[in-house]
């Protein structure tokens, strides 16, 4: 059994060095509240904590009341746990409930009206689908349980093990794991921007727009006269009309990849802290 007790700030802290049940449908791109770029900052501590909503304070609050219906309607006794995965050392899961021969898993869900209709018609919401296979894998379990819970009706939901789609979890996992490790942000998507139309905005973007074009325009009419000047010099250190034209040599850079001694090292230790620096383009 782990130490970890769930919703604790040793819990809250952990769950930065791994990839949890509940990252699996951030990383597939399925998750109505996430993105992977976000959730790539909270693994590195660049954005503060979630705070709770109210839809997730009430699933916390009856979930004791959930898993003893769940435990009623299967006949089987679970407990929630902490568990890590045997095969892949950057996979956890925060189960809500594990039969104590460990066969047995289920997650509970308190969700709303329209994610517990589908439940009721026996399909499982897209977006909990991940983190259902998740559990699976750190398991190393073939089935989960689904359980949709409200106070007037609940469902159970057997999903069983698909490997195409295990094998694409586990390789979405490994390379958001590796963007972590790597300090490489993932590809922003729609979701990761906030769309302005105010007059502030509107105007400012406009007037960069245009003062970007006469740049673009005056660079390159000044790489032109450049090089007529250094065409003029007969490529000789020269001076005139307020100007000086002199010949730099640089030394070249050094391909670290190439240096035998250096294969196999690993380089990360000594990087520098990250630098934020912000990019605009047109879209």
């Amino acid at each position: 059994m782990s130490a970890f007790q769930q919703q604790t700030p040793e819990w809250l802290e952990m769950r930065k060095n791994y990839i949890g049940a509940s990252d699996a449908p951030v990383i597939l791109g399925v998750s109505p509240w996430s993105t992977p770029y976000k959730l790539w900052c909270e693994k590195l501590s660049l954005l503060p904590p979630k705070e709770k909503t109210s839809a997730m304070q009430r699933g916390l609050d009856l979930e004791d009341e959930a898993r003893k219906e769940f435990e009623k309607q299967s006949g089987l006794i679970v407990f929630p746990e902490v568990v890590f995965s045997d095969k892949y050392e950057f996979m956890m899961a925060s189960l809500d409930g594990i039969d104590i021969e460990h066969k047995y898993i289920v997650e509970i869900k308190v969700p709303g009206k329209e994610d517990h209709e589908k439940a009721l018609d026996g399909v499982i919401p897209e977006k909990y689908v991940p983190q259902l296979y998740h559990q699976m894998i750190v398991t190393g379990l073939d089935s989960a349980f689904y359980f949709s819970y409200n106070e007037k009706n609940s469902k159970i939901i057997l999903l069983e093990k698909d490997k195409t789609y295990e094998s694409s979890l586990i390789k979405k996992e490994q390379e958001f794991w590796d963007c972590v490790q790597n300090l490489e942000a993932p590809s922003l998507i729609d979701k990761d921007y906030t769309n302005r139309d105010d007059d502030l905005w509107v105007h400012a973007a406009t007037k960069w727009k245009e003062t970007k074009t006469r740049m673009e325009a005056l660079k390159d009419e000044e790489e032109h006269l450049r090089q007529t000047l250094i065409c003029l010099s007969g490529k000789s250190n020269a001076k005139g009309a307020g100007i000086k034209l002199s010949k730099v040599i640089r030394k070249g850079s050094i391909n670290y990849q190439e240096i035998p001694e250096l294969s196999g090292m690993n380089l990360e230790k000594y990087r520098k802290q990250p630098i934020e620096t912000w990019r605009i383009g047109e879209c």
